[in-house]
């Protein structure tokens, strides 16, 4: 690690991202005199390859990037041709940092700017969606449908509890998706309000959603519930705290490495959201890069 760029973005989280990228190269530059830190805004009026040219050009062999699952995914994807000569820092600023979670990186700046500068790192999965990347989760149905509706302004203002109350409101409509699925050899067939594919334990900020899913199994694990009952969702709270969600009786769950999902009703389009943002519209084919991504985290002894 000497040559360090510090990638922020100024609409995630709270704003605060050019703050924390300053205190950054002011700390690690305290503590590490040879390091070489420069700062590169990044963001939707941004072009991510001009990003990445620049990055070449400085010879970069670290990316530190503050914000959450979002950006880290937009990143990925820029630089997927470069991640084998690459280490990654997160330093979490998102709403939702369920990769961060995972890895238990701190959310206290200060001791997420110590675990980068230990040094110690992980290998870490990532999947692939056409040009587009996956860090954490991919949802279709009434979670995805739940932040459709939710502006940046509200999430940075609400935070998690925004999404709470927008999917209670589209529960209540029982909306359902006629779904084709593919995952490695198995298929599956059906209506379902809700579909989530997870590879990691943390699922919207809830760092013990799946304890099956690891940031480095190699695998996607996907979750299918085909109608959702809120008394019946009561009942089974205590196996959802304890992580063991793909237990749930009314639930399918399936695990594999590469995943192919397809509308059955012709004509009828389907958003899909990918760690928290828009992604591509069914159908869409996931491909898993096992432990594609190296990430400065806490060792797990």
């Amino acid at each position: 690690m000497k040559n360090i760029m510090i990638l922020f973005n100024s609409t995630s989280g709270q704003d605060q991202g050019k703050d924390i990228a300053e205190q950054f190269k002011r700390y690690a530059q305290k503590k590490q005199a040879d390091l070489v830190c420069s700062l590169q805004e990044i963001g939707p009026e941004i072009d991510d390859q001009k990003v990445v040219a620049e990055a070449e050009k400085q010879q970069i062999d670290t990316l530190v990037i503050i914000g959450g699952d979002g950006t880290i995914n937009k990143m990925v994807a820029a630089f997927r041709e470069r991640l084998s000569d690459l280490t990654l820092g997160i330093l979490p600023g998102g709403t939702v940092n369920n990769m961060a979670q995972a890895l238990n990186i701190p959310t206290d700046f200060s001791d997420a700017f110590d675990i980068i500068l230990a040094g110690h790192t992980r290998k870490v999965d990532y999947g692939k969606i056409g040009s587009k990347s996956i860090v954490s989760t991919m949802t279709i149905g009434i979670l995805a449908d739940t932040a459709v509706q939710i502006t940046q302004k509200e999430k940075q203002k609400y935070g998690k509890f925004i999404f709470v109350k927008n999917f209670f409101r589209l529960l209540a409509k029982k909306k359902r998706y006629d779904l084709e699925i593919t995952i490695d050899e198995k298929e599956w067939r059906g209506k379902t309000q809700l579909l989530a594919v997870v590879m990691t334990n943390s699922v919207g900020g809830y760092r013990n959603f799946d304890t099956a899913a690891k940031p480095d199994d190699g695998l996607f694990h996907l979750i299918i519930l085909p109608q959702i009952n809120t008394f019946k969702l009561i009942g089974y709270l205590p196996k959802i705290i304890l992580g063991k969600i793909s237990e749930l009786p009314e639930m399918d769950y399936l695990t594999g490495s590469h995943i192919q999902i397809k509308n059955h009703k012709q004509g009828e389009k389907i958003v899909t959201r990918v760690d928290g943002d828009p992604c591509d519209d069914l159908p869409v084919e996931l491909a898993m890069v096992k432990q594609g991504l190296t990430i400065f985290a806490p060792s797990e002894e």
